[in-house]
């Protein structure tokens, strides 16, 4: 047994940890040599329905076993690793669902066992879960694991981030090999070669182990090892103090912001929508705004479900009484107002002139005067109260110019300016802070929401950052505000390159524009939503990532930089093994 603490066993390995939670003990596999023990999870969900989380080795016998305690209608693969045993469950069980971390099915091993995947889970907790279950992604280069944690046990669910083995029960050299890798008991953590990954997965591996402690659970449970039946937590925290201890920012994400009263405009989909339902997993209580009131209703609920408080108010942020009414019943409903994010934006692309003037003024009014709106609600409320965070979703347009976007342009320019006569304005306020954000591209919706009178197709490119790149980022400055942040190394680089460049890179951007432009395949010219809302485009993606079946860009950038340091080290290790070659001298004569 490998936790001499464990409750009692119930016939084929089957214990107790909590209410409507137990689990299986099925042995060992060897793993490169590695007698590695296999657990499963099994989650009794308030609908009656069991989820069997990581199954190890089918048998009729614990099949009928768990029928017991219910209807086995869930199967989940919860990383790209954690799968060997499941084309037996679904040859038994073909009517389960089978859900999996993203990137299972694009696996070569997974097409040829022919296992039929129904749905590839993201951070957003599919909603007949959403009872009992909250979801984190971990995702870092060549890995993703898909984390659970059980409300009502307040029981935290691993797989691979945590392995624990009783160091007792290994022979002298597997338990060698075991504590090389940094897995044995008490002291478990991820492997070795899985902690290297979980590195080159950067901020974004940092911030969701810490939103992992965030959740204060009182137990973990994972796939190898001693589990932490109890003061899971303090236990957890340990384990991933390697990851941890180092990040202030990681340090800050684990401070509480049950309670603190945020508005956030644009909150229908996308960033907005992103916003909200990462603040409600902190137990936020949220003013959604946008036009889509019926869209609004839907993200609250949501909200309601990750354990946020959470209310929607039809706003059109271009006029000023609606955003001060917004502000109005964000105070009358929560008391005050904490945190105001002005994410609202739209945009034009095309010639500038065969737009027609409506579009590039309502973009001028939803990106600047929204912002200016927003502001002129929300400062006489931090100034009663002496303390509050204004934060203004920019863009990387506003520190580089767009060609093709020139009242989107414009407006970000605009809004940059404005957010640091502000912080000016209000330097002698210590604790009233104004945080702009520039992302760089992002894969929402607003490609379906923005105008296009260019004729042509329009194509993101590859290095897209995700919703919840960019909601990281807000929930972030909410614990520790800072006056400016790029979300995405290419942010950062337009920023670098327009100041100290300014020509070289107005003439590239022109070129490579006009280059996409001329090869881009005939579309209908739309005005999207800028004038008038629309129903296409509610989620947090605008599934462009998914659809050219890339990575993130934040992985993707690191993925590239360890394959370049990859090959440079190659390098300098073929220099340096090559022998000398000796050095002739002319004969003279």
């Amino acid at each position: 047994m490998d936790q001499p603490t464990q409750p009692r066993t119930i016939g084929h390995g089957l214990r107790p940890v909590a209410d409507n939670l137990w689990i299986i003990d099925a042995g060992r596999i060897s793993a490169a040599g590695l007698p590695l023990p296999v657990r499963m999870t099994v989650i009794r969900l308030s609908s009656g329905d069991l989820l069997l989380h990581s199954p190890t080795r089918f048998s009729h016998a614990l099949r009928e076993e768990l029928e017991q305690l219910g209807p086995i209608k869930y199967l989940l693969a919860p990383n790209v690793a954690h799968w060997m045993f499941l084309p037996d469950w679904q040859a038994a069980l073909p009517n389960a669902r089978l859900y999996a971390a993203p990137g299972l099915a694009d696996r070569r091993q997974i097409r040829r066992s022919r296992l039929r995947i129904d749905r590839e889970l993201t951070d957003v907790t599919p909603d007949e879960w959403s009872q009992d279950l909250q979801l984190v992604l971990i995702s870092a280069p060549m890995f993703t694991e898909v984390e659970l944690f059980h409300r009502p046990s307040r029981t935290l669910i691993l797989t691979d981030l945590v392995q624990n083995l009783a160091p007792e029960g290994l022979g002298i050299l597997p338990r060698t090999a075991a504590h090389m890798l940094g897995i044995t008991a008490p002291d478990g953590k991820a492997p070795a070669h899985l902690r290297l990954l979980l590195r080159l997965g950067g901020r974004a591996v940092r911030l969701a182990a810490a939103r992992l402690i965030a959740l204060a659970p009182e137990r973990v449970v994972f796939a190898h090892g001693r589990w932490f039946e109890s003061g899971g937590t303090q236990q957890l925290r340990r384990s991933l103090g390697w990851l941890l201890d180092a990040s202030p920012e990681a340090r800050r994400l684990m401070r509480d912001l049950r309670g603190t009263r945020i508005v956030i405009t644009g909150a229908s989909s996308g960033i907005g929508r992103a916003t909200a339902l990462a603040l409600a997993r902190e137990g936020a209580s949220i003013v959604l705004a946008a036009r889509r009131e019926d869209v609004l209703k839907d993200v609250a609920a949501e909200c309601e479900t990750l354990g946020g408080r959470a209310i929607a108010i039809a706003t059109d942020v271009t006029r000023p009484e609606a955003v001060q009414r917004l502000a109005e019943q964000a105070v009358q409903t929560f008391g005050g107002i904490d945190v105001w994010i002005n994410n609202a934006g739209t945009g034009v692309f095309g010639a500038y002139q065969d737009a027609d003037i409506a579009l590039h003024r309502k973009t001028i009014e939803v990106n600047l005067l929204g912002t200016m709106n927003g502001a002129y609600a929300v400062l006489p409320i931090f100034l009663r109260q002496r303390r509050g965070t204004l934060i203004n979703n920019i863009s990387l347009g506003g520190w580089a110019p767009t060609p093709f976007a020139a009242a989107y342009t414009a407006s970000k320019f605009g809004m940059r300016g404005f957010s640091a006569s502000l912080r000016q304005e209000l330097a002698a306020h210590a604790h009233i802070h104004v945080c702009s954000v520039f992302p760089a591209m992002v894969d929402t919706p607003g490609f379906v929401h923005g105008a296009n009178m260019s004729g042509r197709n329009l194509d993101p490119g590859p290095l897209l950052y995700r919703s919840e790149d960019v909601a990281e980022t807000f929930v972030q400055l909410i614990r520790a505000p800072r006056d400016e942040v790029a979300v995405g190394w290419p942010a950062r680089l337009g920023q670098i390159s327009y100041a100290l460049a300014r020509r070289p890179t107005e003439r590239l951007m022109s070129t490579a524009f006009r280059f996409l432009l001329a090869r881009a395949k005939g579309a209908p010219r739309t005005a999207g939503a800028v004038l008038t809302p629309i129903p296409a485009g509610t989620a947090v993606s605008g599934d462009w990532l998914r659809r050219k079946k890339l990575p993130p860009a934040g992985q993707l950038s690191k993925i590239g930089l360890a394959i370049g340091l990859g090959g440079i080290a190659l390098l300098v290790i073929a220099r340096a093994g090559r022998p000398a070659r000796p050095s002739h001298r002319r004969s003279q004569r």
